[in-house]
């Protein structure tokens, strides 16, 4: 027969923080949900964290957090979610079958993660996106010439780059949730 034994005395190697991380489903389909930055919800704070998304957050000491997330990335077009809320198109979102505002975007989850001491993760579209698509939103988060994109964000109120590490291509290629399958 097997033994298991479990040693708490003896540690083999450090754990790397990077393995702590965690998803943020979008959330301007519900104030109460997250970090909005629109000050409607009753639980933010001064920076429009909600008080028991920020308490959860911290006692989980998270390294990334990736957005988008879920099925909802396959469609995910990052450009609806940057620039003036107002001018930001409603569109469809075939994974969930829901209206989507795009009142959350790629410049309020930096504002989260920066707020939070977290690094940001974002994940391409890689249902119904393309390579362009993926390479432009890199440039407008991370690019610090004299480009359209890195311009783009600056205009938006982001002087400095953003500096964002971790990219994914795609998320759970193999649902059949995802939208290009």
């Amino acid at each position: 027969m097997n033994h298991i034994k479990i040693d708490l005395e003896r540690i083999v190697s450090d754990i790397d923080r990077n393995i702590f991380s965690g998803n943020l489903e979008l959330g301007d389909k519900d104030p109460r949900f997250a970090y909005l930055d629109i000050g409607d919800s009753p639980l933010a704070d001064k920076s429009s964290l909600n008080s028991d998304v920020r308490s959860a957050l911290e006692r989980m000491n998270l390294a990334t957090i990736r957005f988008p997330g879920g099925n909802f990335a396959s469609g995910y077009r990052w450009m609806d979610g940057v620039g003036p809320r107002s001018g930001r198109p409603t569109r469809h979102d075939l994974a969930w079958n829901s209206m989507i505002p795009n009142q959350y975007g790629t410049n309020e989850f930096i504002r989260f993660c920066r707020a939070m001491k977290i690094e940001p993760y974002f994940c391409a579209n890689c249902g119904d996106g393309d390579m362009r698509e993926a390479s432009d939103w890199v440039e407008y988060c991370n690019g610090s010439g004299d480009t359209a994109l890195a311009n783009l964000r600056r205009k938006h109120g982001f002087e400095a780059p953003h500096n964002v590490k971790y990219w994914g291509i795609g998320n759970e290629v193999d649902s059949p949730g995802q939208i290009g399958l």
